[in-house]
C-alpha cells in the first residue's frame, strides 16, 4: 500500500499544461496538434501523466462544466473516472450525511467524492488503479482538502477508520444491473469489514427488494438503508448505509432542495381516478424506490393515479404542493388524435410542444416537428398520452394562486 505524494511543482505543471491544452482545444487544434505541443512542458514531471492524458483530460475538463460547475475548471479526469464521478452535488451531501464518522473511500477513482470527505473528516482513499490514484490526488490538491490518498488494493487496506465507502466500478452494459459485476464487490467487502459501518454506492436501477436478496448471501447480518437521489427530477444515484448510518428501510432524496421522504412517513391510499384541472408527474425516484403512496401521505394531498406505466406515473390533484419531487401542470384541452391535436395548439395559442408520453425515439422529432409547424402562438405544451392526448400548461403555485384569483375554471367547460 503506497502513498501517493505529488510535489508542488509536478501538480502546477501538469495543471498549466491542462489549462493550456483547454485554450487549444476551444481555438480547434487537433488531438496530435494539441499532444505535440504539451509533451515538452511534462519532461521532468514524477507522476505518471503524459502529454495524451493532459488532452484527455483537457477535455473532460470543458465537458465537467455541467456535472460540477465552476469546479471543473480545476479538475482532472481520465474517460473511465469521469464517468463514473460523483456529482458534486451529492458528493457534497453524502459528505455532510457521514461528517461525524472517519471514511476510508476503498475504490475512490477520481476522487471526487474523497475530496468532499476530507473537508468535513478524516478520509482515506485507495485506488487499484495507479494513474487513477495520481488523479484523485491532483484532486485532493487542487481543491485543497485534507484527504489521503493510497495506491493498492482495497482487500489489503487495513482499514482504522469508522466507516468503509465504496463507489465500485460497473459494467458498461448489464441487462439486469447486481451486485456481480460491480469492482470491488459489496459483498466481498462487507465481508472483509464485517467489524465497520459500510456506505456502498450501488446501481441506482437496482429496486430495494433486488438490493436486500443481493446481502442476503450474507446470513442476514448486512441490513441498511437504500436511499434513492434524484438530481433535478431524474434518479442518480442509490446509496446502502448500514447499522447506525441507516435511518429507515428506504428513503427518496431530492437534490438540490434536500427534499426527502421514506418508509416512516404514512402511506396514503391511492385508487386510479379521473383527469381533474391539475396534473402532477411524479418524480420517478420515488416510484423506483416504492415510496408513491409515502410521498402523497406525507404531503397530505387529494390525488388520485391518472396514468401509470413502467416510465411515467402521473397524479390527478386538487391543488398544486410545493414538492420537488412533483411538476404540476394545468389541463388546457384534450384531443383523440395527433391531428386533432395539431388543430387544439393553433386554437389554444401554443408555440412549442413537449412529447410527454412513451415514444420511439427516432419517430420523437418527427411528431414533435409536425405538431409544431406553422404555430404562432406564445404557449409551451406538454402533451401527454393516456386514454386520449391531454394538452397542459406547466404550472407553478404562484400562477395556480394567480388563476384562481381571476377565475381559472372558466374555460375548462369547454374541455
Amino acid at each position: 500500500m503506497k502513498e501517493i505524494n505529488i510535489r508542488r511543482k509536478d501538480f502546477e505543471t501538469v495543471d498549466g499544461a491542462v489549462k493550456e491544452a483547454v485554450n487549444l482545444v476551444k481555438r480547434g487544434y487537433q488531438e496530435k496538434q494539441v499532444v505535440a505541443r504539451i509533451s515538452r512542458t511534462l519532461k521532468n514531471i514524477k507522476i505518471p501523466f503524459s502529454a495524451k492524458d493532459v488532452y484527455t483530460a483537457a477535455k473532460l475538463r470543458i465537458k465537467a462544466k455541467e456535472k460540477f460547475g465552476n469546479l471543473s475548471q480545476k479538475l482532472f479526469f481520465d474517460e473511465s473516472g469521469y464517468r463514473y464521478s460523483t456529482p458534486a452535488l451529492v458528493a457534497e451531501y453524502r459528505a455532510k450525511r457521514l461528517k461525524n464518522y472517519s471514511i476510508a473511500d476503498v475504490s475512490c477513482g477520481s476522487g471526487l467524492q474523497l475530496a468532499f470527505f476530507g473537508f468535513f473528516t478524516d478520509a482515506t482513499g485507495v485506488e487499484l488503479n495507479k494513474k487513477r490514484a495520481y488523479i484523485a490526488k491532483m484532486n485532493i490538491t487542487a481543491l485543497n482538502s485534507s484527504a489521503e490518498v493510497y495506491f493498492g488494493d482495497a482487500f489489503e487496506y487495513r482499514a482504522n477508520e469508522e466507516v468503509i465507502f465504496s463507489d465500485p466500478a460497473r459494467p458498461e452494459s448489464e441487462e439486469i444491473r447486481t451486485l456481480r459485476g460491480l469492482q470491488p464487490n459489496p459483498i466481498k467487502l462487507a465481508e472483509k469489514f464485517s467489524d465497520k459501518l459500510l456506505a456502498f454506492e450501488l446501481p441506482p436501477q437496482m429496486p430495494p427488494e433486488r438490493v436486500d436478496r443481493s446481502f442476503s448471501v450474507l446470513g442476514g447480518k448486512i441490513k441498511g438503508e437504500k436511499e434513492y437521489t434524484s438530481i433535478r427530477f431524474r434518479l442518480n444515484r442509490l446509496a446502502f448505509y448500514s447499522g447506525e448510518l441507516a435511518t429507515c428501510k428506504v428513503s427518496a432524496l431530492s437534490l438540490p432542495s434536500g427534499e426527502r421522504v421514506t418508509s416512516d412517513d404514512s402511506k396514503a391510499e391511492l385508487k386510479n381516478g379521473k383527469i381533474g384541472e391539475i396534473l402532477a408527474e411524479v418524480d420517478r425516484t420515488v416510484v423506483h424506490a416504492g415510496l408513491l403512496e409515502n410521498l402523497v401521505g406525507k404531503l397530505d394531498i387529494d390525488a388520485c393515479i391518472a396514468f401509470r406505466d413502467l416510465r411515467r406515473t402521473v397524479l390527478s390533484v386538487s391543488e398544486v404542493t410545493n414538492s420537488a419531487f412533483l411538476r404540476h401542470y394545468e389541463v388546457v384541452c384534450k384531443a383523440k388524435s395527433l391531428s386533432e391535436c395539431r388543430e387544439k395548439l393553433e386554437q389554444i395559442g401554443a408555440r412549442k410542444v413537449t412529447l410527454r408520453f412513451s415514444i420511439d425515439p427516432e419517430k420523437y422529432w418527427d411528431i414533435r416537428k409536425k405538431l409544431e409547424s406553422g404555430l404562432k402562438g406564445d404557449k409551451h405544451i406538454y402533451l401527454f398520452r393516456f386514454d386520449k392526448f391531454i394538452m397542459c400548461t406547466s404550472l407553478t403555485e404562484r400562477e395556480w394562486e394567480t388563476k384562481n384569483k381571476s377565475g381559472l375554471n372558466n374555460h375548462h367547460a369547454q374541455i
